[in-house]
């Protein structure tokens, strides 16, 4: 395998990114978030790949942020008089795509990997051995899960009960446990994982292309807004819009109804 640090491929429509230092168990350093990035604008502008795959290499998704990068970043800031400040533009960049991202999740996925996973991706498939959370309490980290560095909250994925469960605790959930939670849409055996995450791909690759932008960015930004403020909301993206298309709307209904594939 190659020793760059993300592999970024496309193949037959989908898009696929995988974190690739699993002597470190695929944790980030800023050479690596400054790939995703490059690689997350390449998806977001390429009309021709329409799913976003999201793995780590090793058996592991990734095990968060680089401490060692991260403590010499701060050093140098201290030393140049500066507060330390990383505002994340592969996840900035991520927040901004409209397009689908399945994330296939085994091993840890923890602090960062967790955020990356969770929170920026749209579908996960994951392994019973996973091994999902943040340990910002053990590390004295500063959990930017609510911040503005991480615009997604937990709460959105799972009660508040649980979200101070596993973050007061810094708890680890395994497959079953991010299943009941909300963390993860699937579970599924080890060698079985990136076949699922690909058969979900295909199956979005089939749908209407803006269709499938529309309906994540409608559901996306609904949670982002205060309930009555939806409705405009929910106008201002589908009118006009390509679901609003009788040329969508006939060939959709016209491929259920012949029992075949639409031809998009």
């Amino acid at each position: 395998m190659t020793d760059e640090k993300l592999i970024y491929e496309k193949r037959d429509g989908i898009a696929f990114m995988t974190m690739n230092r699993p002597r470190v168990v695929n944790c980030m350093d800023g050479e690596m978030y400054d790939l995703m990035t490059d690689a997350i604008e390449d998806y977001a502008a390429d009309d021709s790949s329409l799913c976003l795959i999201i793995t780590g290499a090793g058996e592991n998704f990734s095990s968060g942020g680089d401490l060692k990068w991260l403590r010499a970043k701060r050093e140098a800031a201290k030393e140049a008089g500066k507060a330390f400040y990383y505002d994340f533009p592969s996840y900035k960049a991520m927040d901004r795509l409209e397009k689908p991202v399945v994330s296939a999740v085994d091993g840890y996925c923890l602090g960062s990997g967790f955020n990356l996973a969770v929170y920026y991706s749209d579908i996960r498939v994951a392994t019973e051995r996973v091994q999902m959370g943040s340990p910002a309490v053990r590390r004295g980290l500063n959990n930017a899960g609510n911040s503005g560095l991480y615009p997604t909250p937990m709460t959105w994925y799972t009660g508040l009960g649980n979200a101070l469960y596993m973050r007061l605790l810094g708890k680890y959930a395994n497959g079953s446990e991010a299943l009941r939670m909300g963390f993860v849409n699937e579970v599924v055996e080890p060698d079985q994982l990136m076949p699922r995450a690909i058969e979900l791909a295909e199956i979005i690759k089939k749908a209407n292309p803006d269709m499938v932008r529309e309906e994540k960015l409608l559901l996306r930004r609904y949670q982002e807004v205060p309930g009555g403020w939806y409705i405009r909301l929910h106008d201002m993206i589908r009118r006009g819009s390509v679901s609003a298309k009788e040329d969508v709307y006939n060939e959709g209904t016209k491929a259920f109804l012949e029992k075949r594939d639409a031809a998009w």
